[in-house]
């Protein structure tokens, strides 16, 4: 079992310190249940979920009540195994029994504050949010992607970041921010879990990467508030969240016969300069988010690595230490992100929002690495293997991309449906879903949830010559396709 009881002992121990000293100690949180079938075969998808979440703050520390502390802390619920043909109460053993369940626990957020009336001081493990609209935002990536709950309907996305924040408010209209992420952290993006239908391109073992030294990442923005406009604009530095191509190394034996590639992977510096927007105008509000992105490969040496790699004649007498080669891909571009969002009320009390989003690749740079292996000699284009490593999420699944949602509430606010789509404008993969959710006492909600993804295999489909893999998986609404399901999920607020 993976829960950390000393995680539990730690809340416990300043819930028993804030009482004795006197502190304010104030509390929210939720507990869920959770189950997700695959509408093809009613198979159940064993993603993880937060099955408690919990948000204190501790303040009245000091006389002026200008220094507390936040947390978030919360448990995760993920099953190994699970097979619906058994009876009922192994299927119920099997959902809870450590045996078969991960459990795991941790602070998405713990950081100590100190404000007074015109600045804020913040230092922890934290969440960021920046940009002006709802959800894509190209500017939201100040903290890692946990790509398991990108299909969710709430904000958990985001894993806390230890970080130093200064904020100050000056003119009663201008706000200044300085940000300071002293680690790296990248995106947790599954590797070959036939349960989630996105991954990246290759799968990377933890001794591929490079081995580099990391400046602190810091980041600002300056934003002006006005009677039916804000404008902010904002500067980051720092790295990228997901990994790319770096360069490979080629290894003899000691026979000078065989030969293996070791492929090095890294995560680029990046630097990026941004606006966003907010306009109210009549009954519609207007907001907008562009980011500019410049990125760039390190320039360390990759020729003093060793080759700790596992290889078909591993088991073999055969000692892969002689250096062959060294190629470096030197990917380097400019690329710029965008999402645009309106909202508005319809008739009939229903709430529309609408975004469109795109992503532009500007100046991409890489050399042609030659790779000669045992028997053969292959050439790899740097061009060729660009991705983001910052930005928004949904430019891993479209360039150019439309989401519509709609929502309405019946009987006082108990029942609500909500309806969203998201469209590729390019390739027509499709995505939509459909919400009903319903308080069925205080603080006691129940949802359903359908799912469902359309590709475009016509476009993108399977070489039927290749057993071993399925290219109409490059195009991700194919795999989104696969992954079409109904939700349910049970939650109670306390």
């Amino acid at each position: 079992m993976q829960l950390k009881i000393t995680q539990i002992k730690y809340i416990n121990f300043i819930f028993f310190i804030s009482i004795i000293i006197g502190f304010q100690f104030d509390g929210i949180g939720y507990s869920n249940i959770y189950a997700i079938n695959k509408i093809s075969n009613q198979s159940l998808i064993k993603l993880p979920f937060r099955l408690f979440s919990y948000d204190l703050s501790i303040s009245d520390i000091t006389e002026n009540d200008n220094f507390s502390i936040k947390a978030n802390w919360g448990i995760e619920h993920k099953i190994n195994n699970f097979n619906s043909k058994n009876s009922l109460p192994s299927m119920l053993y099997d959902l809870i029994s450590i045996q078969n369940v991960e459990y795991s626990s941790e602070f998405r957020e713990l950081y100590f504050i100190l404000e007074n009336s015109v600045s804020e001081i913040r230092f922890g493990k934290q969440l960021h949010t920046w940009g002006a609209v709802d959800a894509n935002s190209p500017l939201d990536f100040l903290n890692p992607t946990d790509y398991y709950y990108l299909f969710t309907d709430s904000d958990e996305t985001k894993m806390g970041k230890l970080s130093f924040l200064f904020d100050l408010y000056f003119e009663d209209q201008y706000k200044f921010q300085f940000l300071v992420m002293p680690n790296h952290k990248p995106n947790n993006i599954p590797l070959n879990d036939p349960d989630f239908p996105i991954t990246l391109p290759a799968t990377v073992e933890n001794y591929q990467f490079l081995n580099d030294f990391k400046k602190p990442e810091i980041g600002a923005y300056i934003q002006k508030s006005g009677i039916n406009m804000d404008w902010t604009l904002y500067y980051f530095s720092g790295y990228d969240r997901n990994y790319n191509l770096y360069g490979a190394n080629v290894f003899l034996d000691q026979f000078d016969i065989n030969s293996v590639t070791d492929t090095v992977f890294s995560f680029r510096k990046t630097d990026m300069i941004a606006f966003s927007n907010v306009a109210f105008i009549d009954d519609f509000t207007f907001r907008t988010d562009f980011a500019y992105f410049k990125t760039e490969s390190e320039s360390q040496s990759i020729e003093n690595r060793i080759y700790s790699g596992q290889d078909i004649l591993s088991g073999t007498s055969l000692e892969f230490e002689t250096l062959a080669a060294t190629s470096y891909f030197n990917i380097s571009a400019e690329y710029y992100q965008y999402c645009f969002q309106l909202e508005y009320g319809l008739p009939l009390d229903i709430n529309f929002t609408g975004q469109l989003f795109g992503y532009v690749k500007e100046n991409v740079e890489g050399n042609v690495v030659d790779i000669a292996l045992t028997n053969f000699e292959i050439y790899l284009d740097g061009k060729d293997f660009f991705y983001p490593g910052l930005g928004s999420p949904l430019a891993t699944l479209a360039k150019e991309a439309m989401v519509l949602n709609l929502d309405k509430t019946f009987m006082d606010d108990l029942l609500e449906i909500q309806f969203v789509s998201l469209i590729d404008l390019n390739h027509k993969g499709k995505l939509f879903q459909l919400k009903f959710s319903y308080d069925i006492i205080d603080d006691l909600n129940a949802s359903i949830l359908f799912y469902k993804g359309i590709g475009n295999k016509n476009t993108y489909p399977d070489n039927l010559e290749t057993d071993t893999v399925d290219e109409s998986l490059l195009y991700p609404f194919n795999g989104m396709e696969n992954f079409s399901h109904l939700r349910a999920q049970l939650k109670y607020y306390f």
